[in-house]
């Protein structure tokens, strides 16, 4: 566990259980897990929550994470301007929820993790858009295979935030996706792919701002230091931005 002079909040957003359960809202516990390991409280914000509300919960935390699991429903794909696929199964409420936290968290600059259907609305909110249904090819995407089985390599691009906390360029992941990311939104830039060309890591073009999203499931893959290595960065990069938030609070000349 990191240790952080500021322990960062950070807020995940949460949805319906989809499609059995639709009344039980869902988060897998290796998120917490993941999170807490590396030195930060949890903060969920659910749907079911005014605007209002959700703007005063993401401006109180200091990093957002966006995450993925079993069943997961897909962005509605009107929100890039397609109409939907038979195979896509899509929560509207969670959509509004995360497309409003995003847009804010970016004003923010704050730091922002999207993990597996996280990556995907990342980049819709941003203005990019999806593979609504991947067909069947060399990697096979959607596997029946335990979380914590690594199917396919991810080649990462050099000098990215991912092969920074890697430590190597070329590593092996899960998998538990049916889209991908088609056009990517211009704020962000493709620097992890898997051996079929499938996008499945993004970060921001800007180096100052931290925003990283993966395909993948590396809250899976705690047991691995290359997985692990992104929370930590995540969880510091909040840190910092806490800190920084805290010092701007206490440096602004007080009003007469």
């Amino acid at each position: 566990m990191f240790d952080h002079p500021h322990r960062p909040l950070i807020g995940v957003t949460v949805g319906r259980d989809v499609p059995d359960r639709p009344s039980v809202l869902r988060l897998t516990e290796n998120y917490v897990h993941a999170l807490t390991n590396s030195g930060a409280i949890p903060v969920v914000i659910t749907t079911g929550l005014d605007t209002a509300a959700i703007l005063t919960l993401v401006e109180r935390v200091d990093g957002l994470l966006l995450p993925g699991g079993v069943d997961a429903p897909d962005p509605h794909p009107r929100h890039y301007g397609e109409e939907t696929q038979p195979a896509t199964v899509v929560d509207e409420n969670l959509d509004a929820l995360e497309i409003v936290a995003i847009n804010r968290a970016t004003r923010l600059g704050m730091p922002i993790l999207g993990v597996c259907r996280g990556c995907q609305i990342l980049n819709v909110a941003l203005g990019g858009s999806l593979i609504q249904h991947l067909q069947p090819g060399t990697v096979n995407h959607l596997p029946h295979l335990p979380l914590d089985f690594q199917t396919h390599e991810l080649r990462l691009t050099a000098g990215s935030r991912l092969a920074t906390s890697a430590g190597e360029e070329l590593v092996r992941v899960n998998s538990l996706h049916h889209q991908a990311i088609a056009r990517t939104a211009t704020t962000l830039r493709v620097v992890g792919t898997a051996e079929d060309g499938v996008v499945e890591a993004v970060e921001s073009t800007d180096p100052d701002q931290w925003i990283v999203g993966v395909q993948y499931h590396p809250e899976e893959l705690l047991h691995q230091p290359a997985h692990r290595r992104l929370f930590d960065d995540f969880v510091t990069a909040c840190a910092h931005f806490a800190a920084a938030r805290t010092t701007e609070r206490n440096t602004s000349p007080c009003l007469p």
